[in-house]
């Protein structure tokens, strides 16, 4: 199961999300659902980094399936509809595959 953890600043904004996990929808090459998870998050950094050049911290661990991106504190208002679309996303994909992915409730940075 791939676990997804929105992290929060102190005045509620995304400052980071978190992946873990495979989906084990499928066999690896064919899990839909994994591929959904990794497009997201992959056009999200484009749109964060190379579209609105805000120098976003991308943690990519291929052992353990990890991934994390975290927005600079200067930057949070910029990038927050990016990051609240990405959990619109998740939620709405969550809900279609609730045995393969979990929101976990957000966590407090």
């Amino acid at each position: 199961m791939t676990r997804i953890t929105f992290h929060l600043s102190q005045n509620g904004q995304i400052a980071a999300v978190d992946l873990s996990g495979h989906a084990g929808y499928a066999e690896e090459g064919e899990d839909i659902v994994c591929a959904a998870v990794s497009s997201a998050v992959q056009l999200t950094h484009a749109l964060l980094f190379d579209v609105q050049k805000i120098p976003v911290d991308a943690l990519i661990e291929e052992d353990g399936a990890h991934i994390r991106l975290t927005l600079p504190a200067q930057m949070l208002d910029k990038g927050q509809d990016a990051m609240r679309a990405l959990r619109i996303f998740y939620t709405e994909l969550a809900s279609q595959y609730p045995d393969f992915l979990c929101i976990a409730q957000p966590v407090n940075v």
